[in-house]
């Protein structure tokens, strides 16, 4: 008998996009499918897109919570032995429900499979999510999840949970998880289970303006405190679920992630007043950005070279110079080329860190 698999997609003020999401989910090549939609407080047209579905999905309209608050009330409406959430601006190739099936064996957590880019109309951008697919992981990685600060994962929409996983972890704390609860979820959950990794790219990722956590043409520093305190939060969730389940994790243990550290240091640099880490030094931010870029699998050699170059100027330099710094290595390379910074695949689970 073919497993029922939920795809569950969380909506907060995307009708634009949310028609695409939903179309791209019930065009599945599988069945049986269920598709459950979640409106989190909409205030556009979002519940007149949902209503034209009428009995093909299952609707909920609820006030605004927050991403865990859409995941709590999707999953409790959900019921499919996979689930996997779909975030409303996304969109899922019409084979990706039948490729997660066929890979998913017993003992599995998660799989996860590639994104590509995609930008606000729909039209492919050239890039994916993970950056090098071939490094995903699989198997057993709880090792090194632990010793590497996380492991080369996907966003919200590149990924499916065993149902048996997801009650165990939720409902989540939506309090603590407004934005990116995805993270919560992709981390943990290979401490449950094996992960399965798919090379494929059996989605689309989309990039606009209203990606709240996307680094785009300009620094942030507001976006940077974002992306650091999720880092944060996720440490502590994991940490939490360690202390129920018998096992320690390395103290610092996001700091063994550099783009983790990089986000620390360029806030630092950019905007110290408000900085969420009070007792980081650019110089301690340094060494140990140096420390984890060579002892983090994620990293290729270039991209090795590249952070060794960059960690001491960014530190050390002048502002003004220090900032040009900073944008090389966090902003993607437009007409110069491919930014080298990006041949470190991001080791942490990313995730968009959407302010909801």
């Amino acid at each position: 008998m073919q497993p029922l698999v939920s795809i569950i997609i969380d909506n907060f003020n995307y009708a634009r996009f949310l028609g695409a999401a939903i179309d791209s989910a019930l065009a599945q090549s599988y069945a049986p499918v269920e598709v459950v939609v979640v409106d989190d407080g909409s205030t556009d047209n979002s519940r007149e897109v949902i209503s034209r579905y009428g009995d093909r999905v299952s609707a909920i309209f609820k006030p605004n919570g927050g991403h865990a608050s859409a995941f709590n009330a999707g999953f409790g409406a959900s019921h499919g032995s996979i689930v996997m959430f779909l975030d409303a601006d996304d969109a899922l190739l019409p084979i990706a429900v039948e490729e997660v099936v066929r890979a998913w064996h017993e003992g599995v957590a998660k799989a996860q499979f590639v994104l590509a880019h995609i930008d606000a109309e729909g039209r492919p951008l050239g890039g994916t999510v993970p950056y090098l697919p071939a490094q995903m992981p699989e198997g057993d990685i709880r090792a090194s999840i632990l010793d590497a600060g996380g492991y080369i994962g996907v966003p919200t929409s590149g990924n499916a949970f065993a149902r048996s996983v997801l009650e165990r972890l939720l409902p989540l704390p939506e309090s603590n998880w407004r934005q990116a609860a995805d993270t919560s979820l992709e981390i943990i959950a290979p401490f449950l289970g094996d992960v399965v990794s798919l090379g494929k790219t059996l989605g689309c990722y989309r990039i606009h303006e209203s990606n709240h956590g996307m680094l785009r043409d300009d620094l942030d520093s507001r976006k940077l405190r974002v992306k650091i305190v999720i880092d944060l939060q996720r440490e502590s969730a994991l940490s939490e679920f360690a202390k129920m389940s018998g096992f320690t994790i390395p103290p610092d243990w996001a700091a063994r992630e550099p783009a983790h550290l990089k986000y620390r240091l360029a806030s630092l640099r950019l905007d110290p007043t408000h900085h969420p880490i009070m007792d980081d030094r650019a110089t301690r931010l340094m060494l140990m950005g140096l420390r984890s870029t060579w002892r983090n699998p994620g990293y290729n050699l270039r991209g090795r070279l590249f952070h060794t170059a960059w960690f001491p100027l960014a530190a050390l330099l002048p502002q003004a110079a220090a900032v040009k710094i900073i944008r090389r290595g966090l902003l993607p390379g437009r007409r110069r080329g491919k930014n080298p910074a990006e041949d470190s695949v991001q080791s942490p689970i990313v995730s968009e860190g959407r302010l909801r």
